[in-house]
């Protein structure tokens, strides 16, 4: 080794001189400060990686959640099975045996009630349920078909979905990638949750700034359909802003100032955002918007791809009902309520992937699209007295669906695989951890290099678990 240079092996470290610790320090803080300024002033390029923390070329830049709550089946969908049709009317067989905690008592195999068929060039078999996304993009989509965790209920479902965990409050994906990779657009947040039943979706012990901002429901009573909680009209922002800073300035700073003006900066771009009647009239009528059943979402999805072309790097749209949310939690009537939630939301879902392709944003744009777990193959009795029970399915964490477009992962492509009755994940299973261990590498994050130190010792979003799904990726 060069006796110039210090040796890397314990013991032969030639100590610095307080000069050379001095310089190499200041240099070290200098840069980290002048990267900082410069990603604050848009300096770096979109192409150019954050350098205090990408850990590889991301072939993401941001990422469009699209979250059907409350449990979309996968047997109805984009699992199929042979054997429901086969054994409909009977007990599940011996080697299928449901796990130790069910909401209700399981009855026997009911088959998928949809028309099934080969779509698009890669010969896809699923179900007449999304007949747009389907005879236009299913060559698009990359399906992973052997998700599971443990979850049962829809809240602790939910949380391990977003944050890793059932029960502790964590934070969420959204809120990782915020603090590990900042902002695109300093004029908005760089997470945004469309439309949640929750609007506070947790930060857990990261700082309240890497949080999602939350875009209600439409307003109704509006002509134009305005978004509830962001209104453009603030006054005499500016001058608060004013005041406040002097109190910054005399008692040390405000960790609520950054947030408040944030809020301040967004009313130079959101309101013209949130604004969606200067759409086209073609582009409004390519995500349904003006007809009854696909107007609120498709005004959701539009919304999504504007501000994410805006510079939002990562944004959840959820379909669910405004109080309650598990719109697609269809424990009884399974055709009409599937078919229903369905129809409102396959051609927006369509309609934002053409949008996508057209512009170029497919190319560096990754889109989710599923639930917080799937649906049993058996129908549940609500009865247990008399017998009767409800043609629905049962919630199932233990083997289910969800399909991914865009950017980093193959078109035309299915992972993994469940029983012959779809019920548990049996090849090539991907847990939750798997699942955010491989988002964030797709957008240029090492899970296991991205840290949180808290109470004591460092947190990850994939905990002490975890691997990327390599065989998914392009």
């Amino acid at each position: 080794m060069n006796k110039q240079s210090p040796s890397l092996c314990p013991g032969h470290f030639r100590p610095l001189s307080r000069r050379d610790w001095l310089r190499k320090s200041f240099l070290g803080l200098g840069g980290i400060a002048a990267a900082d300024l410069m990603s604050r002033q848009g300096l770096f390029g979109a192409d150019t990686p954050n350098l205090a923390k990408l850990h590889h070329r991301p072939a993401a830049k941001r990422i469009i959640y699209i979250f059907l709550e409350g449990g979309l089946s996968q047997l109805d969908s984009y699992d199929h099975k042979p054997a429901l049709e086969k054994h409909a009317g009977q007990a599940l067989p011996a080697s299928i045996r449901p796990p130790q905690f069910t909401f209700a008592k399981q009855g026997t195999v009911i088959p998928s009630p949809f028309a099934w068929q080969h779509w698009g060039e890669s010969g896809t078999f699923a179900s007449d349920l999304f007949p747009e996304v389907n005879s236009r993009f299913i060559d698009d989509l990359c399906f992973v078909h052997s998700l599971h965790h443990t979850s049962n209920d829809h809240v602790t479902a939910k949380r391990v979905l977003h944050t890793g965990v059932p029960i502790d409050i964590r934070p969420t994906l959204g809120s990782w990638l915020v603090y590990g990779l900042g902002a695109i657009n300093e004029n908005l947040p760089a997470y945004i949750d469309i439309t949640p039943t929750n609007p506070n979706r947790p930060t857990g012990f990261l700082p309240g700034k890497f949080g999602g901002a939350a875009i209600s429901r439409p307003d109704k009573k509006s002509p134009k359909l305005a978004w509830e909680n962001l209104d453009p009209g603030f006054s005499n922002q500016e001058r608060h802003l004013d005041f406040l800073r002097e109190f910054e300035s005399a008692d040390g700073g405000d960790p609520q100032l950054d947030e408040m003006e944030l809020a301040f900066r967004m009313q130079t771009e959101a309101p013209e955002l949130l604004d969606l009647e200067n759409e086209t009239p073609a582009t409004r009528k390519l995500y349904g918007i003006g007809e009854d059943h696909t107007d609120e979402f498709g005004r959701a999805l539009l919304l999504a791809r504007r501000f994410a072309e805006a510079g939002v790097r990562y944004l959840t749209v959820n379909h669910a009902t405004a109080r309650y949310g598990n719109l697609w939690d269809q424990h009884s009537e399974l055709e009409s309520g599937h078919r229903g939630n369905a129809n409102a939301v396959d051609r927006p879902i369509a309609g934002l992937l053409h949008d996508l392709k057209v512009r170029g944003l497919l190319d560096d744009t990754l889109v989710v699209c599923g639930s917080e777990f799937g649906r049993t193959p058996t129908f549940e009795f609500f009865d247990g007295v008399t017998g009767r029970h409800q043609n629905g399915r049962d919630h199932n964490p233990h083997g289910f669906t969800m399909w991914f477009a865009g950017a980093g992962v193959k078109p035309g492509y299915h992972h993994g695989a469940t029983d012959d009755f779809g019920y548990y994940a049996v090849k090539d299973q991907v847990d939750i951890h798997d699942f955010h261990a491989t988002l964030l590498h797709l957008m240029g994050v090492d899970h296991e290099a991205l840290t949180f130190f808290h109470g004591g010792r460092d947190f990850r979003l994939t905990d002490v678990y975890g691997r990327v799904v390599r065989e998914m990726l392009s």
